[in-house]
């Protein structure tokens, strides 16, 4: 009974210590987030390079790109048409954060509590305008040297499972084919 406890503990006390890592982690990113979010001084083209540089630097995308495809066409899809769709992915969910985003409002994130499982944290946040509030939850993984986004969950809706159903629409309907799907995705 003693081993268990004492195991307990120490399973505790690592799981609180990586927990407060990935605090502090999301507190500062978020931070930026807002920072680029409230600024009304960059060009637009500046705001977005910065969007940009955030979603390279915190989101997983390589690893959503192929989660939102599947493994069938990962496998059967050449280097050249994989590079070219995560370039294509990458700069499409870069669009979608940036027009989400209002630059016009003054934003806040709150992070409410983090959990984990599966090795995965599950952050749960709120963000705030002068108008409304949002509840986010961020499913985020410690790939050994950062913290990346796998996922964003805005009242109770998954970007990842959302954009999965709109992409296997777009390969069911042209027979799994991975350039129409660049092509589609480009359009957007």
């Amino acid at each position: 009974m003693k081993k268990l406890i004492v195991l307990f503990c120490v399973f505790y006390s690592f799981s609180t210590t990586y927990a407060s890592e990935v605090t502090a982690w999301f507190e500062n990113e978020s931070n930026q987030f807002l920072e680029i979010i409230n600024n009304n001084e960059g060009t637009e083209s500046e705001n977005y390079e910065r969007y940009k540089f955030f979603i390279n630097k915190n989101f997983a995308v390589k690893s959503i790109a192929y989660g939102l495809i599947g493994e069938n066409i990962v496998e059967k899809s050449s280097q050249n048409e994989l590079s070219l769709y995560v370039e294509v992915f990458t700069d499409y969910l870069i669009k979608t954060i940036y027009k989400l985003a209002n630059s016009n409002s003054s934003s806040s994130i709150v992070l409410k509590d983090v959990d984990i499982k599966n090795d995965i944290y599950i952050i749960k946040s709120q963000i705030n305008d002068k108008k409304s509030s949002a509840s986010l939850y961020w499913k985020v993984i410690d790939t050994g040297s950062s913290y990346k986004i796998i996922d964003v969950i805005v009242e109770n809706t998954s970007y990842f499972v959302t954009k999965k159903s709109e992409f296997n629409k777009i390969l069911r309907k042209n027979r799994g084919s991975l350039e129409a799907l660049v092509k589609e995705i480009a359009k957007i």
